[in-house]
């Protein structure tokens, strides 16, 4: 007898661990779309689905997928539903005066380009003679417009910041100072600035000339595409950085012949990182690679024979560090008693050129160096880079001193990820990148693949992997043993565990969660035990708390009165109002007054005050 219920209780663990892996995809929330009315009904009947079901779904009128279709069909996978199913709202043409469209067609589908020229006498607010709009998920990339050309500037739009006079149309030459609000820069790194109404120049930051732009100023970390000595009005240059860098400000900028010079009102949150801290010709930084936060400080040190001039100390503010010391050299004197620390007149007989500046692997010079000199005067200056991708190790120049260069650069190689060796170590990058090149000085941290374990000698930082040089020392994981149990289920943040299926959490055992009330389940229910480990368990998201405080704030009602309720669950949607004698914000659309919440998280949009 009792053997018959082991095999029946073993019988039924493995039935529902087999239901519990078939089971993975729940009813799905589509935005703007639907799915056959039967499958919310009867919803837990069909819900969740098993793995490789198909579920078709279609658009609302005035929406389409991503392809442009009205409906499409998504498949159960392991990881849910996918593609994940979308519906974006159709672009209409927009209106368009003192100018014409490429395009006949009313609406236009998301990612659906839209070209524009304008008529003779009229530019775009770029200054350009016409410009091509894309349809994205709110709306159009940037309003259609035709301005009459004149030789004035208005001030634009400023976000996180104010203008020091209400004046917003200016003549040539007539400058135009901004504030930045606590907590954002200028994108020159300010918190006030000017800028200029100019008859030409860059958009954004570069100067040119009438007509025509001059060449960009070399880009830190970075370049520019296409890279050439000028550029002609109209032309348009993309900006691009090395890896390990983001971009700040806009990815392209064109020459036109009117427009704000140098710099556009522009304001950015502030950082809180520096970037590799600075090194000056003849130093040296006593610290290893690592991040530089905010407040962060450094003391420089100098290579023989230079000595420091100004304090040591430099410091991580705002992003950016503080203006480091100079290291200036001590010329060798002849031993007459004097102090040899003693700085005196160089004597002319003890002066000795160098030969050409060494040579830098994966190095370039920048400075304007005549590549047939091959004599330099002590005190010469010469400055190197490295090419993309590579880091510079020590100071970025090398300076002439009684005949013999000092010390160059390093150009650290990067490395590049080898997927057949991570394969062959059984271990995968912890964070999805979509490059797999990482800069000298970076860590990358890895982790076994499922199933997989380190070894016991080998301690989790093995897992931590920094590249030196262009080399990685890869760790590597075993198979786990079949016969392992695991530990107790894992806890979920505002989730309980309600049903333990199995002793000794023995290979084969299975665990259900449920969610506390109003919190939304994301992820399988249930979780089993395979090679000692547990599959991943379900998520429980906050739901959304209406602040009143935040809605009198923003002048904001509920558009409908059954939604007064204290809690809205992750997914469902929010409808707001104006107040009476309000109207919503100018920056604002109706889209913006349909809410969704997201991760206990309500986003309020604004109404303000008819009168003013």
């Amino acid at each position: 007898m009792g053997y018959k219920r082991w095999i029946f209780s073993f019988l039924l663990a493995a039935s529902q661990k087999l239901l519990a892996e078939d089971k993975t995809c729940s009813l799905p929330n589509i935005e703007n779309g639907r799915i056959a009315p039967y499958y919310y009904s009867f919803q837990d009947y069909y819900f969740p689905m098993k793995r490789n079901a198909k579920l078709s779904y279609s658009c609302l009128a005035g929406y389409t997928t991503e392809s442009g279709s009205q409906g499409a069909r998504i498949n159960c996978t392991t990881r849910g539903w996918a593609p994940a199913p979308r519906c974006y709202k159709k672009c209409a043409r927009p209106p368009l005066h003192h100018g014409v469209f490429s395009d006949t067609k009313l609406s236009f589908k998301i990612w659906e380009s839209l070209q524009y020229s304008c008529d003779s006498g009229y530019r775009t607010p770029e200054g350009s003679s016409g410009k091509t709009i894309q349809c994205l998920q709110d709306g159009w990339s940037s309003v259609a417009q035709c301005m009459e050309t004149s030789d004035t500037c208005s001030a634009p739009d400023l976000s996180h910041g104010h203008y020091h006079t209400v004046q917003r149309v200016f003549n040539l030459n007539e400058k135009l100072k901004y504030e930045c609000d606590d907590g954002y820069l200028t994108a020159g790194g300010n918190t006030m600035e000017e800028a200029l109404c100019h008859p030409q120049g860059w958009s954004l930051f570069p100067k040119c000339t009438k007509l025509q732009c001059s060449l960009l100023s070399p880009i830190e970390h970075g370049g520019v595409y296409p890279s050439k000595g000028s550029y002609d009005e109209g032309d348009v240059v993309q900006f691009f950085c090395l890896e390990g860098y983001s971009l700040e400000g806009p990815e392209l900028i064109q020459c036109y012949n009117f427009g704000w010079y140098p710099k556009p009102p522009v304001c950015e949150e502030r950082r809180n990182k520096c970037p590799s801290p600075p090194q000056p010709p003849n130093a040296k930084l006593p610290s290893p690679l690592r991040t530089f936060h905010h407040g962060d400080t450094l003391h420089l040190q100098c290579e023989p024979p230079f000595q420091i001039r100004g304090s040591d100390e430099i410091r991580c503010e705002n992003g950016k560090w503080t203006s480091p010391p100079k290291c200036t050299v001590l010329p060798l004197i002849p031993d007459t008693g004097r102090s040899k620390n003693m700085e005196v007149p160089l004597l002319p007989e003890m002066e000795r050129n160098c030969s050409s500046p060494p040579v830098v692997k994966h190095g370039l010079i920048t400075s304007a160096v005549n590549p047939w000199m091959t004599s330099y005067k002590t005190g010469s200056l010469v400055e190197y880079r490295c090419v993309s991708f590579h880091v510079m190790k020590g100071p970025k120049a090398v300076t002439c001193v009684h005949g013999s260069w000092t010390e160059p650069p390093v150009c650290s190689e990067p490395c590049l990820i080898d997927e057949e060796t991570v394969g062959i170590y059984n271990i995968e990058l912890k964070w999805t990148l979509e490059e797999l090149n990482f800069l000298h000085g970076e860590v990358i941290e890895f982790v076994c693949k499922p199933g997989y374990v380190l070894p016991p000698s080998i301690s989790e930082s093995q897992l931590l992997v920094q590249c030196v040089n262009g080399e990685l020392r890869y760790p590597k994981c075993i198979l786990r043993d079949p016969s392992e149990n695991c530990g107790p289920p894992p806890s979920i943040r505002n989730g309980i565990l309600t049903r333990l299926v199995g002793t000794d959490y023995a290979p084969g055992s299975s665990a259900e969660y449920s969610c506390h009330e109003y919190h939304f389940l994301q992820g399988s229910r249930t979780v089993s035990c395979s090679r000692g480990q547990w599959t991943t368990p379900p998520i429980c998201i906050e739901p959304c708390i209406l602040s009143h405080e935040e809605m009198a704030k923003n002048n904001l009602d509920m558009r409908w009165s059954f939604d007064n309720r204290p809690y809205f669950l992750h997914g469902e949607f929010v409808e707001f109002i104006c107040k009476p004698y309000h109207v919503r914000q100018y920056s604002t659309s109706e889209s913006d007054f349909r809410v969704q919440c997201r991760n206990g998280t309500v986003l309020y949009p604004r109404c303000i005050d008819m009168q003013g």
